[in-house]
């Protein structure tokens, strides 16, 4: 199957009425399932997917991931910091493309902001180490890991 194919077939109504009838038919004892990334519960409830389940089955809202939880101020903020330039601003992969007000730090990067991807707070004290005459932040947001 091309790409395309693939696609366009998540909106067949004929494939979507096919999987909610196994649906029903596979569920004969309660079953929840919690929606962990807020991008999901945007989806299930845009497209409807809670009307194609049977009764026995219930979708619950999870915390969501530390993309979806951050608010548009909230990176506006890093993003101001990742702009002077005095600091050299590090931070997870998931952070880096998560838009606020006016752009990213990918956009702030594009700008000349010094962001730099790790993947642990201790890449951010060894960078401090090694430069020494900077002001090195590590902006990190979510859950425990972080």
């Amino acid at each position: 199957m091309k790409i395309e194919e693939a696609i366009t077939s998540f909106s067949d109504g004929g494939i979507v009425a096919t999987l909610a009838a196994k649906l029903k038919d596979k569920t004969d004892s309660p079953l929840k399932i919690m929606e962990v990334c807020g991008t999901h519960t945007m989806a299930v409830s845009r497209h409807g997917i809670r009307s194609l389940l049977p009764g026995e089955m219930k979708l619950f809202s999870g915390p969501g991931c530390p993309v979806c939880v951050t608010s548009a101020g909230q990176i506006d903020a890093i993003i101001t910091i990742a702009r002077q330039s005095d600091v050299r601003l590090t931070t997870f992969g998931d952070l880096y493309r998560v838009p606020g007000s006016n752009g990213s730090l990918a956009h702030a990067a594009a700008g000349g902001a010094r962001v730099e991807i790790v993947y642990s707070p201790m890449d951010a004290l060894e960078r401090a180490r090694k430069w020494p005459a900077e002001l090195v932040v590590f902006a990190g947001v979510g859950f425990e890991t972080t």
